[in-house]
């Protein structure tokens, strides 16, 4: 399964465009394999997959998988037994220190500085997109759970 993200991975790196999709695709792996066989596995499977792809020549999936698209579907399980304001609470907050933190990192690396106008847009379109992010994780989870695991043979 990691060797599996590693390949989505590496569809993302060829395709500049597809980079963040194909993170947040990989996360699902890693979800399917919390959800089958555990946190253990599912951790151990977002590890061996984001060590791997820093090998690879292109890095952006693979900072974005290990930033936020391969440990928050692992987190965010654990997180939804919260009570719902402090739940939804909580990712928000997790999602914008990592959004923060790949900011800073990225002006500390290029020495680049974004305008303040850019930085407040992309922190309002990446909450939006967080959220529908989050619905969809419970959507998939959902999803694979009635509909495609009675017909696997485990």
């Amino acid at each position: 399964m990691a060797a599996m993200c590693v390949a989505i991975l590496s569809i993302g790196s060829l395709f500049e465009s597809l980079d963040v999709t194909l993170a947040i695709v990989a996360g699902l792996v890693v979800l399917l394999i919390d959800t089958e066989y555990g946190f253990r596995p599912g951790l151990a499977v977002f590890l061996v997959a984001g060590i791997l792809f820093l090998l690879l020549p292109m890095k952006t999936p693979a900072v974005l998988f290990l930033a936020f698209g391969g440990w928050y579907p692992l987190v965010q399980k654990k997180i939804n037994m919260l009570p719902a304001i402090w739940a939804l609470l909580l990712k928000f907050v997790l999602f914008n220190a990592v959004l923060a933190a790949l900011l800073w990192l990225s002006a500390f690396v290029t020495g680049v500085k974004d305008a303040t106008w850019v930085v407040v847009l992309l922190f309002v379109v990446g909450n939006i997109c967080f959220y529908m992010y989050d619905i969809l994780l419970d959507r998939f989870l959902i999803w694979y759970i009635v509909k495609i695991r009675p017909r696997l043979r485990f």
